[in-house]
């Protein structure tokens, strides 16, 4: 707008001039550069302010930036000051001092830092109270500045509540982190009351065991007396008689118990198979009886010879040890498999793999136990493994199918060429074993397989007994792993039938090969004419059959009857003068 100053300078200079239109021109001229010139100083000024805004701006990102890394500093510093304070929380009295000190450090510092953000938010107010106002870019300025001055730092509420968010989150995962490491050290706190409860309990077994080992060792070094042998006559009478009444009385008590229950019979139970270890029992008396009152005698006696102590005690623990580990065999042997089987589902019914962990037990334990007897009698363990000199070299030549049949054992039992219940060829000697005219008494039916020997039944029902050794050269097929029989008769055609024979092998072959019970998948069945006899046409047939194994149960034999009962009804059908009967040449003519 023009003011009246300037106005009247205007009309003065324009009634100045000598033609009206030319003063107009000259003032309305000046009036433009009037209006220009402040135009380029409100540009000037706006620009200014611009940059004094943007400036300011830049300062306040970047103070904001510390501010936030300062807070983050000082959450960091909180969180291992409350770890500390945590950890400190279970010591003594100066501890709980300690940590007392540092709860109101950090609360004071917490509330400094409200009381900073409270300050910062209503600053921020009126910073924009100030620029919306008019002419509020200077004062909006000028309000930061103050911000500034008072607060020592420049912040947004964007990063105010950035640093916040950022507080929570770095509380959450120490919390989360405190409680991993309280869950570490209950974890450690528990293993060891768990190790200490062990080997203290381990401790103890080991102790009660000892004891009882050391009372046991005690009473076997108690002498015999020749008044004890009435502890022999009753072993004997338990052995012979005892066994059988407690079972009898153990069934009366059952079945009074439960009248419907199928009684048992002697045979075959525990009391039955304890005969064994009875007997070794007492002869491990009768000898402990017989030494130590042999020894009492010739101390009686008042000779100038005696016994040495050591070997009193020597003999005693000896023969014990003995004993001991020879009982131990015979429970293996007798329960081994059937622990096995129950306790490992995967083995319950591979009665071979049973029989090999079983047999390397008793290895294992009969080693063990030759060991320390002889430690017992005072004599070196390396004499178990070497021997010298002839006397080794004696020992070697008369063991020597002994250790054949023990390692043939072995080799049975590891490399299961055939098991109990299984039916095997023998093809050594002719495919013979024993001497015997009948053509199938190679064919045998596994019974029983030991550690020195192997019992073999054949079809004559003659129990044949073979040291395991000669299974180490020997050829055995085993019939019962094969899952096809092989049948292969052969047809007498009468020779007036000879144009019936192409017909009667193809229907044959053809019959065959979609019976349900030839396996012609495996190899197709064959029919063919073999020979031409002076008497007889003779046709040969080769199939497999489906064996037990496929049937789950023994009918193949009836399954071959059925077949070839069929196999006669078609030669009939095409061969009626069949099958042809033999007949004997007298001086070159057929009779």
């Amino acid at each position: 707008a023009t003011t009246p100053t300037s106005a009247r300078t205007s009309a003065t200079r324009a009634s100045a001039t000598p033609s009206g239109e030319a003063g107009f021109e000259s003032s309305s001229a000046a009036t433009a550069r009037g209006r220009a010139t402040r135009t380029r100083r409100a540009a000037t000024t706006a620009t200014t302010a611009a940059t004094g805004r943007a400036r300011v701006s830049r300062r306040a990102r970047a103070t904001a930036t510390r501010w936030t890394a300062t807070r983050r500093r000082a959450a960091r510093d909180e969180t291992g000051r409350a770890t500390i304070v945590g950890n400190r929380r279970g010591g003594g009295a100066m501890d709980g001092a300690r940590a007392a000190r540092d709860d109101g450090a950090t609360r004071v510092t917490r509330e400094k830092r409200e009381e900073t953000a409270t300050r910062w938010d209503g600053a921020t107010t009126r910073v924009d109270g100030a620029r919306r106002a008019p002419g509020g870019g200077r004062a909006a300025l000028l309000a930061a500045l103050a911000l500034a001055a008072s607060t020592g730092a420049l912040a947004t509420p964007r990063a105010a509540n950035a640093g916040t968010g950022d507080r929570v989150k770095t509380s959450t995962v120490v919390g989360k982190r405190a409680g991993a490491m309280r869950a570490l050290d209950e974890f450690d706190a528990l293993r060891g009351r768990v190790r200490k409860t062990t080997t203290d309990a381990m401790r103890t077994s080991l102790q009660t065991v000892g004891d009882f080992m050391g009372r046991v060792e005690a009473k076997t070094q108690e002498d015999w007396h020749i008044e004890d042998v009435w502890v022999l006559v009753a072993w004997n009478w338990c052995i012979r008689r005892g066994r059988e009444k407690l079972f009898e009385a153990a069934e009366r008590a059952k079945n009074a118990l439960n009248p419907s229950r199928t009684p048992k019979t002697f045979r075959g139970s525990f009391l039955d198979w304890f005969r064994q270890p009875m007997q070794l029992i007492q002869a491990l008396f009768v000898l402990s009886y017989a030494f130590d009152v042999g020894c009492d005698m010739i101390d009686q006696l008042s000779t100038e010879w005696d016994i040495p102590d050591n070997i009193k005690l020597g003999f005693d623990k000896g023969s014990y040890t003995f004993a001991t580990g020879i009982l131990v065999v015979m429970v293996i042997q007798n329960y081994g498999p059937r622990l096995l089987g129950r306790f490992f589902p995967s083995i319950r019914y591979d009665a071979s793999l049973q029989l090999v962990i079983t047999r390397l037990t008793s290895a294992f334990v009969v080693v063990a136990t030759l060991m320390l007897t002889l430690a017992a009698f005072g004599i070196p363990a390396q004499v178990l493994f070497s021997f010298g000199g002839l006397g080794g070299l004696a020992f070697g030549l008369a063991a020597k199918d002994f250790i054949s049949n023990l390692i043939g054992g072995l080799v049975l039992a590891v490399m299961r060429p055939f098991k109990v219940g299984e039916k095997i060829y023998l093809t050594g000697g002719g495919g013979k074993y024993r001497d015997s005219k009948e053509k199938d008494v190679s064919n045998y039916k596994v019974d029983e397989i030991g550690w020195y020997q192997t019992r073999l039944i054949p079809k004559d029902g003659k129990v044949t007994t073979i040291p395991n050794g000669y299974f180490l050269g020997a050829n055995v097929i085993n019939t019962s792993r094969e899952p096809n029989e092989f049948v292969g008769p052969q047809l007498r055609i009468a020779i007036p039938d000879y144009e019936g024979i192409p017909a009667l092998t193809e229907e044959i072959a053809t019959f065959l090969t979609n019976h349900p019970d030839v396996h012609a998948s495996y190899k197709p069945p064959l029919c063919v004419l073999k020979k031409i006899d002076v008497d007889h046409l003779l046709v040969q047939i080769e199939m497999f059959m489906y064996g037990d194994a496929h049937y789950g149960k023994k009918i193949w034999k009836k399954k071959r009857e059925l077949v070839l009962i069929d196999l006669l009804r078609i030669v009939k059908k095409h061969c009626p003068n069949s099958p042809a009967l033999p007949v004997s040449e007298v001086d070159g003519y057929v009779k």
